[in-house]
């Protein structure tokens, strides 16, 4: 699972692209600040490590709100997401996933919290329909993140067992991020695996043809 938590860069990306947000009215995001360990194969230090996350972001978020700021503020942006990344890593699944939740109604520029939890729908909390769904609103809202492509591409081979699905949006990703070798590599060693080898080449040529510097790519037809 690749975990997005958002940093500086991310934070100023969704401070210019945000939409007001109407936030889940039957979740409030006070109550889920609960740190509770629920993974206990972590190591002390992990758990230390954890929990200094976890502090660091619950003082930052109460001193928010003691100047005013209320949770869906753009300053508790990044450490209401630190909780959550945190809850994750200590096994509370059902408060990160809470907390993605409101956190992708509250925020409507971000694609960070629907992108997680297409990740968590799809590798913990196992329900394919929902983990399409909300990496579906992620790709609405980001479509330059390779990560997201390769979630939803992993998500369609693995668990919908629809190759044609996992190709499509390999492609969708190649679409909108041309020049991107991480779509093109990951597309064909894919058909290559599936015996289609001529489509393999079309992709590596058509490639090359707005890529000559990249001739090396057929090497992989090998």
């Amino acid at each position: 699972m690749v975990l997005l938590v958002g940093g500086i860069g991310g934070y100023y990306w969704w401070q210019n692209n945000n939409q007001a947000g109407n936030p889940a009215d039957e979740i409030n995001p006070g109550d889920l600040i609960v740190f509770e360990i629920k993974n206990e194969e972590l190591s002390d230090f992990q758990k230390e490590r954890f929990l200094a996350d976890f502090d660091s972001a619950k003082d930052t978020i109460n001193y928010n709100l003691s100047l005013g700021y209320d949770y869906n503020s753009d300053w508790n942006y990044s450490p209401l997401l630190a909780i959550a990344t945190v809850q994750h890593g200590i096994g509370d699944d059902e408060r990160a996933e809470k907390m993605w939740l409101w956190f992708t109604d509250a925020f409507l520029g971000n694609s960070i919290s629907p992108a997680n939890l297409g990740d968590l729908y799809k590798s913990f909390l196992i329900d394919n329909a929902k983990s399409e769904k909300y990496y579906l609103i992620a790709l609405e809202r980001e479509k330059h993140d390779f990560n997201i492509f390769y979630g939803l591409y992993e998500l369609y081979r693995y668990r919908f067992e629809d190759s044609q699905k996992a190709i499509d949006i390999l492609k969708d990703g190649l679409a909108n991020n041309p020049g991107e070798l991480n779509y093109v590599n990951t597309l064909v060693k894919y058909l290559l695996e599936l015996g289609d080898r001529e489509q393999a080449s079309q992709v590596v040529e058509d490639f090359i043809a707005d890529n000559p510097e990249q001739t090396g790519l057929r090497d992989k037809l090998k």
